[in-house]
């Protein structure tokens, strides 16, 4: 077993247990061409299903790989490293879950330890686009993941809030 999956196995349900389930909607379903403002965070989870896959592209010297879950049960998961030949040399789990009913939060764990987490500040369902922000922390203030293409998935870092220039950019595909 890798240590990166050693580390999921062990980290997982600590990463997972604080943020607790949102409660399923009772409600009958819905038609699927019948158009609905998302306001629910459960909902807006369900409408990023276009993230869920193992990515992989090229980033900062090596192969960067992401594998997105569905959003079934009312998070997404995910699991990232970078590979420099056959060295990991950076790796982070993420998740993406309800803060309440109406607010969805990103929190990333870069090396396995929490960071500080962004909100959901825009999704445009159409254009399978979503915008997390958090104006009070360091790079990055925003992460934007954009699913632009059925095999290409682009996420930028960048930070609008801090007068800062830098940006990157990490165009993946559907492996």
């Amino acid at each position: 077993m890798s240590r990166l999956h050693a580390t999921l196995a062990l980290l997982l349900p600590l990463l997972v247990a604080p943020l607790g389930v949102a409660p399923q909607d009772p409600s009958p379903p819905r038609d699927p061409d019948e158009p609905r403002e998302l306001v629910r965070s459960d909902d807006k989870l369900a409408a990023m299903d276009w993230l869920a896959g193992y990515w992989s592209g090229e980033m900062w010297g090596g192969v960067f790989h992401a594998h997105y879950s569905t959003p079934e049960g009312g998070l997404i998961l995910s699991h990232s490293r970078l590979m420099k030949g056959s060295e990991e040399t950076f790796y982070e789990f993420e998740v993406f879950g309800p803060a309440d009913d109406e607010v969805v939060w990103l929190q990333p764990f870069p090396g396995g330890r929490k960071a500080v987490g962004f909100r959901l500040k825009d999704l445009d369902v159409e254009a399978r686009k979503a915008t997390f922000e958090n104006p009070k922390k360091d790079f990055p203030t925003r992460i934007v993941y954009h699913r632009q293409a059925e095999d290409e998935l682009v996420i930028t870092l960048s930070d609008p809030h801090g007068g800062g220039d830098k940006v990157e950019r990490f165009e993946l595909r559907r492996q």
